[in-house]
């Protein structure tokens, strides 16, 4: 991961996602884009009007001034003098702005406070991480406001036992190398799974088959409530960082793994959390 994309609406909230993403990048030896997403109420008319021309130029050198202030405040760097690049776009929704700049920079990641500074703010940023989610090329990483660990030395792995989720696991040993962190690989077994002992005895087999990494470890429970097990386990653990998979289709799959248990997490859970799209990984493959 060697590009990281932030986006940010300057709110207290997001101070600690800023502080994250920075400090990953760093130890991926990595380019951090910081962006802001603005929007001008519009009409017809007035997108071509002069007045409009000049609150719009107005705007961007505002927002790029509050943009620098925010992160040599917040890191106690100056931008133009570090691995930052700062970029402000209008645009609605933000969600499609954002994505639209991650596919232009190739972005790796994209990093997102879990709320806004109001509850509208809030509401709008909900949606707007569920967007990112659905909708983005890259992973996506929402980090709440009371995060101040930025050190990634134990991370969780929710499996559900797919060839997508070995892909992830991949992809994420790419972040545990840079700290030698260990990666816990958690499945909830219910009584309708299937012989979940055998399945997760191959999913081991498979995963240390196609990945060279000796801080794996891999832990199955059993419960009907696949949300509190994996809720309690995380507590457990304490984990730097928590990574889930998340899936299409998930209406017309049986599996308890398919329900909306990554938007609970995202809301209900304080670790950080980065989601992985299956339709990403379609095209990934492991390097031999």
């Amino acid at each position: 991961m060697k590009t990281i994309l932030y986006a940010t609406d300057y709110s207290y909230n997001s101070i600690a996602a800023l502080q994250f993403a920075h400090s990953l990048s760093n130890k991926l030896k990595g380019n951090l884009i910081v962006l802001h997403v603005f929007d001008l109420s519009v009409t017809i008319a007035s997108t071509v009007s002069l007045s409009y021309s000049r609150k719009e130029i107005k705007a961007f050198k505002e927002h790029k001034s509050r943009l620098y202030s925010f992160c040599e405040e917040h890191l106690g760097v100056e931008p133009d003098n570090s691995n930052i690049t700062l970029k402000i776009i209008e645009g609605t929704p933000a969600s499609e702005a954002i994505i639209n700049n991650a596919n232009e920079f190739k972005v790796d990641l994209i990093v997102v406070g879990k709320k806004g500074e109001s509850a509208i703010k809030e509401a709008l940023l909900g949606s707007t991480t569920s967007a990112l989610i659905e909708k983005a090329n890259c992973p996506v990483l929402a980090i709440s406001e009371d995060t101040t660990n930025n050190k990634i030395k134990t991370i969780v792995y929710a499996t559900a036992f797919e060839e997508a989720d070995l892909l992830a696991i991949a992809e994420i040993v790419g972040i545990a190398e840079q700290s030698k962190a260990s990666i816990n690989v958690v499945h909830i077994s219910t009584k309708e799974e299937y012989s979940g002992e055998e399945q997760m005895e191959w999913f081991k087999e498979m995963l240390q088959q196609k990945i060279n990494y000796d801080k794996l470890n891999f832990e199955l429970r059993f419960s009907e409530d696949v949300f509190s097990a994996l809720n309690q386990y995380v507590d457990e653990i304490n984990p730097d960082l928590l990574v889930m998979l998340e899936r299409q289709g998930h209406s017309l799959i049986k599996s308890i793994w398919h329900r909306d248990i990554v938007k609970r997490m995202m809301t209900e859970s304080k670790f950080p959390l980065m989601t992985f799209h299956k339709k990403n990984l379609k095209n990934k493959s492991f390097v031999s």
